[in-house]
């Protein structure tokens, strides 16, 4: 079955324009037409379009042409890519993952009962059973809850931690909202996620969730689910997952639509291979440590 175009939207202009500008704010880099120069710790800066993002407001052949207007420097740039025929795309391959709600006629329980698996409903009622509840929150404790947890998923996979003036920001600047799920008996929280809207789309950067038998996760997904559907947004967006992962398959439990990403570059585009190494060292340092080095790295990551 052909995918749905409606899921081949990308972000808006003005959405993208606002991105930028809080990236280039926040890190302090400089602007040359849509591209941010991003500092490198050795070589040349990289052109991209645009950090943080999945994709933005391109097409494939915007892309390409783009990528056509960069040659001779180093650039990075990347957009959705409409996967041919009925093949989805391959194993390890970068790719977003959407659900579209108008397909369901907006409609609460159509998604619950015809995108939700039958194990991710179990895991959401577990959750449920289990006390947890799941609450937009707002505030620097609110920040500060989501980084908390967000510090220990990046910590594991070997990835550092933006700085929170970028979280505060996009709060500020891009509305971005924040889901947490709690045990209330505790007051612990387990899972949380940041979240923007755009137009029809909502969109997620950044999920971090405990590992536990409670499955906060799925309540945390399907909290956001219900959220978009009283919004009235169309298009929703879990973010990136290589095909094949954990993450991946987590996803297409809800029923989101695997859509391919098309990665342009001067560089390999393999990210796993290029920062193997560096993960695996960045990983055995001090969480103290990393936390500190975290936020100035990433102003000279391009590619994150």
């Amino acid at each position: 079955m052909a995918i749905d175009r409606r899921l081949l939207a990308g972000h808006s202009p003005e959405f993208v324009a606002a991105w930028r500008a809080v990236f280039c704010s926040v890190y302090r880099w400089r602007q040359d037409g849509r591209f941010a120069v991003v500092p490198s710790l050795w070589g040349a800066p990289v052109f991209s379009y645009l950090p943080g993002l999945s994709y933005a407001d391109l097409n494939e052949a915007e892309a390409r042409e783009l990528a056509r207007e960069a040659a001779g420097r180093s650039f990075n740039i990347r957009a959705l890519s409409a996967p041919p025929g009925e093949e989805p795309p391959p194993l390890g391959a970068s790719s977003v993952f959407r659900i579209n709600l108008a397909a369901f006629g907006h409609d609460r329980e159509a998604v619950w009962a015809k995108s939700l698996q039958g194990g991710v409903r179990t895991g959401v009622r577990r959750a449920q059973k289990a006390g947890l509840e799941a609450a937009e929150e707002t505030g620097p404790a609110a920040l500060a809850v989501f980084r908390s947890l967000l510090s220990a998923v990046l910590g594991r996979h070997g990835a550092p931690l933006p700085p929170p003036a970028l979280f505060e920001a996009l709060v500020r600047n891009l509305g971005a909202r924040i889901l947490v799920v709690r045990n209330p008996a505790s007051g612990q929280a387990l899972s949380s996620l940041l979240w923007l809207r755009d137009g029809p789309l909502v969109w997620v950067p950044w999920v971090t969730s405990q590992r536990c038998p409670e499955r906060p996760g799925n309540l945390l997904f399907w909290a956001l689910l219900e959220q978009a559907l009283a919004d009235g947004a169309e298009i929703v967006d879990f973010g990136r997952s290589p095909m094949g992962s954990g993450t991946h398959r987590f996803k297409r439990g809800f029923g989101a639509i695997p859509i391919p990403l098309l990665w342009l570059s001067d560089k390999p585009a393999d990210l796993q291979g290029r920062y193997a190494l560096a993960q695996k060292m960045w990983c055995r340092l001090p969480k103290p440590v990393a936390n500190a080095v975290g936020p100035w790295l990433c102003r000279y990551l391009a590619d994150y």
